[in-house]
């Protein structure tokens, strides 16, 4: 009994000082990755690394890490002085440098605030994922839009006009009112080399716009946005 007490004491020690081990690893690990980013990407504050934990073995052995997520709380914006909050998905990381990035998802949120500001509509509102401004004679009525994309540019679309509470669909409206709502909202975004714009939402906290891209590197990333 006692023999079984001590080979279970001495098992679970064995745990105990490789998850310790682990944890130690993981730490240096996303402390030189938080670095290199602060290195490569100058503009950016708050910055956290992660490594998922069934990747750190092969990461600690390797010329790459397999993958990482990357937190940026402040970037200011190529071009001006719009800040956003970046969430980086990365895969197959290089530990050379210069540091390439196999795979890469860069999801990039302008504050809601910031939004509003820059809306260029009277009293803009975010509900339901949607911006909502003041339409009709007299602001009676509410123009729903939802934003879209289109290569480098996003913009604002007329999805319907909200009257008495009644909704009617823009494909009812005058063609022009759709025009007219991009040209007054449409902006240019800077997106790197080898990286699309794929997905643009609205959502109370902000406007995120998502990038994809392979075959990138981190130097570049920070150049371009």
């Amino acid at each position: 009994m006692i023999t079984k007490s001590k080979a279970l004491i001495a098992a679970v020690s064995v745990v105990v000082l490789l998850g310790g081990g682990f944890l130690a690893a993981e730490s240096i690990i996303t402390s030189r990755i938080e670095t290199r980013i602060k290195s490569e990407l100058p503009k950016a504050s708050g910055v956290r690394a992660s490594i998922p934990l069934i990747d750190m073995v092969q990461s600690l052995f390797s010329d790459s890490i397999k993958s990482a997520n990357f937190n940026i709380d402040n970037y200011a914006l190529k071009g001006g002085t719009t800040e956003t909050s970046i969430a980086i998905t990365a895969k197959n990381i290089s530990k050379s440098k210069p540091t390439l990035i196999g795979s890469l998802e860069v999801i990039s949120t302008i504050p809601a605030a910031t939004i509003l500001q820059a809306a260029e509509f009277s009293d803009a509102q975010i509900v339901d994922n949607t911006l909502q401004v003041s339409a009709g004679a007299g602001g009676l009525g509410k123009a729903i839009l939802v934003p879209k994309f289109s290569e480098n540019q996003i913009y604002f679309e007329l999805k319907a006009i909200s009257l008495f509470g009644n909704e009617i669909p823009a494909s009812l409206l005058p063609a022009d009112a759709q025009s007219q709502i991009k040209s007054k909202s449409v902006r240019e975004i800077n997106v790197p080399n080898g990286m699309k714009l794929t997905s643009v939402t609205l959502t109370p906290r902000g406007l995120s716009v998502i990038l994809r891209g392979t075959n990138i590197q981190l130097g570049t990333l920070g150049s371009s946005l």
